[in-house]
């Protein structure tokens, strides 16, 4: 029955139309009678051949702009169906439905092109129906979360209150925008949920925008921990200082043996927090230091032996031996010179301090294909490795070496002359220069940094 009454509401579409086109030939027949010019009958005749005419040549026309218009019903409903043909000729409306699958293609094409774009945004994003599912997740999403989230509420996958707070409001039309810092596991993210102005084909009705700030969080925390470590550091060796003055100046004013000593001690927390502040400087200049400073051509043998030599008097008040092991021909660098020989000195110099009396401290240059942990880069390298044999660094202090103001044995640290800054600096360095730093300790084997440098003429 539907059917029908869609084929008599065509045919009466088409007959108005085919009236509607055939007006204008009626009008010149009725002139045509009043002017005596021809009968009644002959101008019924010649409209009714008009309007028989008219009917066939738009018929084709018309059904098949029916069928356009049902088709493009369809497509805005979201169904996808088959398009309808078009027989081409002078009668019909091919143009028409060439351009539109022109136009169709460029709509499809722009499709893919901006779910590309979502799919590899650097930021992880997804789009969740009026329920909360997860209907579109991209690359970056599925990486952190996993390839199951794209299957699951998202209520249900994050159960924090900030974020389902959000999201309910959002998905009640409460708000339209939600903004928030929210944690899963080990992120930290600044997230953003904005509902869409029409729903997508997969029925998503918001999108959520995640901006992992996990690195700026913990830069913070490390930025604060610096400066609070900084402050205690320079705190101490005042405190010291400020309380030999008080004495100087009150009960051991006139004590010449008190104030010598008094005075020496004074001078070691002086030597003290000048190295302190020089190494804070360093890490300064070290961080604003241009890459153009970096493009000096090192003899890296030549440079070590320089290192090792002006470290030679040291090593032998400590009863210990400076060996130099290298391979033949190792090949020039580009770097910085002063800031490598920094690398060097600091190495060298600590393998004096903490390896014991009458052993050796080697060093060792060799050339090698690629770097540890990096099997992607297959740059060749010089390894420099310095070892000592002495107290053996425990496997839990490995990992935070190089991080600033750490130390393995603070009084011990102290004693010797250490910052806590030496080896962060070193890192800081070595990293400047593309390369990596790499350390082992054991009980038998002793303690070896080892410092890769990318070979780059």
């Amino acid at each position: 029955m539907k059917k029908k009454e869609k084929t008599l509401r065509i045919i009466g579409r088409m007959v108005a139309r085919a009236w509607v086109i055939s007006a204008p030939a009626a009008i010149v027949l009725s002139v045509l009678v009043l002017l005596d010019e021809i009968s009644w009958k002959t101008a019924g005749l010649l409209f009714l051949g008009v309007l028989i005419l008219t009917m066939a040549i738009t018929a084709a026309v018309f059904h098949e702009l029916e069928n356009f218009i049902s088709y493009l019903k369809s497509l805005a409903q979201g169904i996808e169906i088959e398009p309808p043909h078009f027989q081409k000729g002078i009668f019909s409306s091919f143009r028409l439905a060439d351009t539109f699958q022109s136009v169709k293609k460029r709509w499809f094409d722009q499709t893919l092109s901006d779910a590309s774009i979502l799919e590899h945004l650097p930021d992880p994003l997804m789009m969740i129906n009026p329920e909360g599912k997860i209907v579109f997740i991209n690359q970056k999403a599925r990486s952190v979360f996993g390839d199951k989230a794209g299957k699951t509420n998202c209520l249900s996958l994050f159960t924090e209150d900030v974020f389902q707070r959000a999201v309910s409001n959002v998905l009640a039309e409460k708000t339209t925008t939600e903004l928030f810092e929210w944690s899963y596991q080990h992120f930290v993210f600044q997230a953003r949920i904005d509902r869409l102005p029409a729903p997508t084909r997969d029925g998503g009705i918001a999108v959520i925008v995640m901006n992992d700030i996990t690195p700026f969080k913990r830069f913070r925390e490390q930025q604060a921990e610096f400066f609070a470590n900084a402050s205690h550091e320079l705190k101490t060796p005042l405190s010291i200082i400020s309380g030999f003055i008080e004495t100087l100046q009150g009960p051991a004013k006139d004590d010449e043996v008190a104030r010598e000593q008094f005075l020496n001690m004074m001078a070691e927390q002086a030597t003290r927090m000048t190295g302190l502040v020089q190494d804070l400087l360093k890490l300064a200049r070290q961080q604003s230091m241009p890459e153009s400073s970096k493009k000096e051509v090192i003899i890296l043998p030549d440079l070590i032996r320089g290192v090792m030599a002006d470290l030679k008097h040291k090593a032998v008040q400590n009863h210990q031996k400076l060996i130099c092991r290298m391979d033949y021909d190792i090949p020039r660098l580009l770097g910085n010179r002063a800031e490598l020989q920094h690398v060097f000195q600091n190495l060298i110099d600590n393998a004096i301090k903490y390896g014991k009396p009458h052993s050796d401290i080697d060093v060792q240059l060799g050339v090698c294909n690629g770097f540890p942990n990096r099997p992607e880069d297959k740059r060749q390298t010089v390894s420099v490795a310095v070892h000592n044999q002495g107290t053996p660094i425990a496997p839990k202090h490995l990992d935070k070496l190089f991080d600033r103001f750490y130390r393995v044995d603070s009084v011990q640290a102290r004693q010797v002359g250490g910052t806590g800054l030496g080896l962060s600096i070193v890192q800081q360095i070595v990293h400047d220069h593309d390369g990596m730093i790499d350390v082992a300790s054991t009980v038998r084997d002793g303690t070896t940094f080892t410092v890769y440098l990318p070979v780059d003429l």
